[in-house]
């Protein structure tokens, strides 16, 4: 991936590397609402993710992207928020219910999590080995010899050179680059069949950024995992996503595959996105006015109706549905 295909907002067709699995269902968000003392922070949130897919989650800062891996990945519980609706994965039928003892089985060995900032997620007082070997020896049970073993495998893995040596290594020790790398290799330990990778490139420099997505999607493809990507960069979703769920609000207003939805989006906010991405030969942008709605003081009817120009009183008085049309869900009274 150069830095020119990096930044392309019209999809070429297929994946980075192309899908060969079934897309039988892997994870289901049905109806997920989140509040935070009494304020709404996701609304009726609902999407499928199926078994070897990638998906990204898209919108502006605020939108509920990185709220919506936390609760994936069981990071986001009651008594701290209030949860409703039901989340399937993998047999499960309501994760959303599952005891903290049944989340210590899957995080890490079943469901792992790629954090934004490598230099924040990693402890600065432990060394890498430690760091990487920790799930293997708690979650497989592996040895000391065998951790040992499969910890420098994971890190040549991951595109680290004289990886033994950087096992004794702690995270100051590394570039941002090499950081996410050894995230990379940690959240991969297990062979989870789910992978949230949230905002994985946006310290990083263009160069570099290809490079981690690259390895993010053969990894998971070699894996025949799934992935949700959080992603802010449009274009970056074009090239590595099958399919989008474009936020607003903490609502979703657009779901579908990415080459249909970002060649003709049909909901006013997917097209304001389009036209803030930055292309080599961009004279203008023109970014919707306004900004997102504060928590606690959302409007009544179509959460974007105050942005947006095709407004009218019906979208001022009543929120539209998430419903099918033309090959995707769109929540939209005037779409097109």
């Amino acid at each position: 991936m150069t830095q020119q295909s990096a930044r392309r907002t019209e999809p070429r067709g297929q994946s980075v590397l192309p899908l060969t699995h079934p897309r039988e269902p892997l994870l289901s968000l049905v109806d997920i609402s989140l509040a935070r003392n009494g304020h709404s922070v996701l609304d009726r949130v609902s999407f499928d993710l199926g078994r070897g897919e990638t998906l990204g989650l898209v919108g502006e800062s605020g939108a509920g992207k990185s709220t919506i891996a936390l609760v994936a990945m069981g990071l986001l519980r009651s008594p701290a928020v209030t949860l409703e609706g039901r989340m399937q994965f993998a047999g499960h039928e309501n994760l959303l219910a599952e005891p903290e003892a049944g989340w210590a089985t899957l995080r890490g060995r079943r469901i792992a999590m790629i954090f934004q900032d490598p230099a924040s997620a990693l402890n600065p007082c432990f060394t890498i080995g430690r760091q990487l070997g920790d799930p293997l020896r708690r979650l497989l049970g592996f040895d000391r010899a065998a951790t040992r073993r499969r910890s420098i495998e994971l890190l040549e893995s991951a595109g680290l050179n004289d990886a033994e040596a950087r096992l004794a290594a702690f995270p100051h020790e590394l570039s941002g680059g090499m950081q996410q790398r050894v995230m990379i290799a940690i959240a991969l330990a297990c062979n989870p069949e789910l992978l949230l990778a949230d905002e994985p490139t946006s310290a990083l420099d263009v160069t570099i950024q290809a490079q981690i997505m690259q390895l993010i999607l053969s990894q998971v493809r070699a894996r025949n995992a799934s992935c949700i990507f959080v992603l802010h960069d449009l274009a970056l979703a074009s090239q590595v996503c099958d399919r989008i769920v474009v936020l607003y609000a903490g609502q979703v207003v657009e779901a579908g595959p990415t080459e249909s939805v970002l060649r003709r989006s049909l909901h006013p906010y997917t097209n304001a996105l389009k036209s803030c991405v930055i292309e080599f030969d961009t004279e203008t942008l023109t970014p919707p006015e306004g900004g997102l709605p504060a928590i606690g003081a959302m409007p009544a009817g179509c959460r974007f109706a105050p942005r947006c120009s095709r407004a009218t009183a019906l979208c001022t008085s009543q929120t539209p549905p998430l419903r099918s049309l033309e090959g995707r869900d769109i929540a939209c009274w005037h779409p097109g």
